[in-house]
């Protein structure tokens, strides 16, 4: 069946069928040219020698393939022999005798020419290795003695040595020798080659890497058998170091090995250009002329440190084949997933160095957490270490790293680091990241790194449902913004708070006037009761009002003359429910304006012009005098509308209606506890205040407490103790 590009294909040698990527194929046909008609009748062990996933298994394969293709007369019989398969030592010995045994059997069968006396012989060899291999396995516990695997090796051949030396007094069976012997003449006699192929002995226990190198070099050493074995040499010579204890591994594995083929290295472009032709069979093209250089960008720069091996290409691909249909519907950047995969195989502390890293930044960019200077000196340094082989010295790999990571920025030498971290990001420059998907994006990062979105995220569903509302209006669009305002993101975050900051970075080619009214007027509809359902999050923190609030400006410039803008202001400030909220940003600009207290601003942070802020206050004092005590303690932050009724120039209308509503026991305790407000101090931590400057603009504060104090004295009644907790919390502000 014909592979589509989108299987996951793992790791394995090349196969029938499969396109020779490595030009292996002419290498692996000259080699088996040499064994055939090169190679002694003595007998012969050949290393096949390359890093791990350089394709020596390929190569391997490929020879075999060649040897096979060979004329019948001159085509040898392979054996493949693995015995990492196989359980323990005596198992090994069984294992590969039996199936040389086999082989030797039906060599002359197999070549196609078979006589009589071709057959008797290979029938007689094979009993011959049989006979042999059953003694060896009798042997076996005479001759096992302390820091000696296999003791045959030491008497057979030019290792001979009598059993009596190794065991007290006691003596090898006296047969192996003849037996050996005897097999040494029939497969000479047979004249016929088997080559044993073994791969993978590098990646054997130490002390099996002893057994296997001793068998086929000392006990099964026989004429007409050549062995192939495929290792890293210096992985294999450290296991021998460490099995044999030995000082030298590789003058060992020379006295094994007699003949080495050196696995050739692939060019690296050749490696880059395999990987870019599989992965356009997996991802299909890209359209995106930018999204295409940026991938070839990606290629090219990280490909050429990560990709060094054909494993090393295999896996980043098939890590691809894994991730890429699992998020393409979430239209992430390919450029970053490709880059991110490669990482992840050739450098893997890189890789959680970088998960760590955007975790941090997306944390730090909706300003609920901040990074202290020591955490960003400690991260830097250990991508420093990280990266410790030059990397970050080459200044076209710092500007390539800044392009993808957030908030890193290239350093120019002198004293300063290669890179800086944790670097300020513009709106701009968050925004586009949002908006491509890119792994820089605080909504988009956790897709590249679990195949779903950040729990803080708003998914592309939501922003489409969301849009959807606004161009249907202010209801639809205030229904959706409570939806998303019930929903926890990070911490005490809101979707809503998630939302409205992403609203603020936005291109402003998406926003018309109709979106920017239905928007308004769906914050007048809604923000106090987002404030009812969490009033306990608005203390220190910024809030989805504020959010909200810092979104006006943008708004109130879709409107492109002032009528629309004056228009907008009669709606929103004369009958919008949401009066608190309201009242918060009618604050926010009396102060800017300079119509109280010492804070005005320049003209360029007003919110409202002047005239609209002036038929503001005309819409919310009529409104503010229509209310009672009632109406305003039961909204959000009532302290607030108080003080915006008197900062407006209606000092008389707070003070009246706090006066008559304060009459009563019940009235003053009830107007004094939404009157105190939350400090900080590193004595007290947080604590309550009822300050005498929040007070006396509405009513007096000495008069006041002398009330509470006959409250208090009048029993355990539940206003009593309301009352002695308020006259607590007034002396606290004495004392300050």
């Amino acid at each position: 069946m014909a592979r589509t590009g989108g299987e996951i294909l793992g790791e394995h040698a090349l196969q029938d069928g499969e396109p020779d990527r490595l030009g292996f194929g002419e290498i692996a046909e000259r080699i088996a040219r040499a064994i055939v008609d090169r190679a002694s009748t003595g007998g012969l062990v050949i290393g096949i020698d390359g890093r791990w996933g350089s394709g020596k298994s390929s190569l391997l394969h490929l020879i075999e393939r060649s040897l096979g293709k060979l004329p019948a007369r001159s085509r040898p019989t392979i054996l493949n022999f693995r015995p990492w398969l196989v359980g323990d030592r005596d198992a090994l010995l069984n294992s590969l005798f039996g199936e040389l045994a086999e082989k030797i059997a039906s060599a002359a069968l197999e070549g196609g020419d078979a006589t009589k006396e071709t057959i008797q012989k290979s029938k007689k060899a094979a009993e011959a290795v049989r006979r042999f291999a059953a003694s060896i396995s009798k042997a076996g516990s005479l001759v096992e003695t302390a820091g000696e695997l296999w003791g045959p090796a030491k008497w057979i051949g030019k290792g001979f040595q009598g059993i009596g030396k190794m065991v007290s007094g006691e003596k090898p069976p006296s047969d192996l020798a003849s037996l050996k012997a005897a097999i040494t003449r029939d497969l000479l006699d047979l004249g016929h080659r088997f080559i044993v192929t073994i791969d993978d002995v590098d990646r054997l226990e130490p002390l099996e890497v002893i057994e296997v190198l001793r068998l086929v070099r000392s006990v099964a050493d026989f004429p007409n058998v050549i062995y192939l074995l495929c290792y890293d040499a210096e992985r294999l010579a450290e296991a021998i170091k460490s099995a044999a204890k030995v000082e030298d591994g590789a003058a060992f594995l020379e006295k094994i090995v007699q003949l080495t083929v050196m696995v050739p290295s692939p060019e690296p472009f050749e490696l880059r250009q395999w990987f870019a032709e599989e992965l356009e069979r997996i991802v299909g093209p890209v359209e995106n002329e930018t999204g295409l250089e940026r991938l070839r960008m990606v290629i090219d720069q990280e490909g050429g440190q990560q990709l060094r091996t054909p494993r090393s290409v295999v896996r980043t691909l098939d890590s691809l084949r894994f991730f890429w249909p699992a998020i393409r519907h979430e239209k992430v950047d390919l450029a970053d997933l490709v880059w991110l995969q490669m990482i992840k195989d050739g450098a893997p502390a890189l890789y959680r160095w970088v998960e760590s890293y955007v975790a941090g930044v997306a944390t730090t960019s909706f300003g609920t957490a901040k990074i202290s200077e020591p955490n960003v000196a400690a991260r830097l340094k250990e991508l420093q270490r990280i990266c410790d082989d030059g990397q970050l010295d080459d200044v076209m790999y710092r500007h390539f790293l800044s392009e993808i990571l957030p908030g890193l920025a290239v350093g120019y030498g002198g004293d300063e680091p290669p890179v800086k971290i944790h670097q300020k990001i513009n709106a701009g420059e968050r925004q586009t990241a949002i908006e491509g998907r890119r792994l820089a994006s605080a909504d988009h990062y956790r897709l590249y790194f679990s195949l779903i979105g950040p729990s803080h995220s708003v998914t592309q569903a939501s922003m489409d449902a969301f849009w959807s509302a606004v161009d249907d209006g202010p209801d639809s669009t205030a229904s959706i913004l409570l939806d998303l305002h019930r929903q926890r993101a990070l911490g005490t975050l809101r979707k809503s708070d998630v939302l409205f900051e992403r609203l603020r970075a936005m291109n402003p080619t998406l926003w018309t006037e109709a979106r920017a009214r239905n928007l308004l007027l769906a914050f007048g509809l809604m923000m106090d009761d987002a404030y009812r359902e969490n009033p306990d999050e608005h203390l220190f923190i910024v809030t989805s009002w504020d959010r909200a609030e810092r979104l006006v400006p943008i708004l109130y410039a879709q409107f492109l003359n002032a009528n629309l803008r004056l228009a907008m202001t009669e709606h929103l400030f004369g009958s919008s429910p949401s009066v608190g909220w309201l009242t918060s940003l009618f604050r926010r600009e009396i102060l800017a304006h300079g119509r109280w207290g010492d804070q005005k601003q320049s003209s360029e942070k007003w919110y409202l012009s002047d005239g609209e802020l002036s038929r503001a206050i005309d819409l919310l004092i009529p409104r503010y005098r229509s209310m009672s005590m009632d109406q305003i303690l039961d909204t959000p932050r009532p302290i607030h509308i108080f003080y915006g009724w008197n900062q407006s120039g209606d000092e008389a209308g707070p003070r009246k209606l706090v006066a008559d509503a304060t009459k009563s026991d019940e009235g003053i305790v009830r107007f004094l506890s939404q009157m105190t407000s939350v400090g900080q101090s590193s004595s007290r931590g947080n604590y309550t205040s009822l300050r005498r400057d929040a007070v006396t603009p509405f009513l007096d504060y000495d008069a006041a407490l002398r009330h509470l104090k006959a409250i208090a004295s009048g029993g355990s009644t539940d206003l009593a103790a309301k009352a002695q907790r308020l006259l607590e919390q007034a002396e606290i502000e004495e004392e300050d």
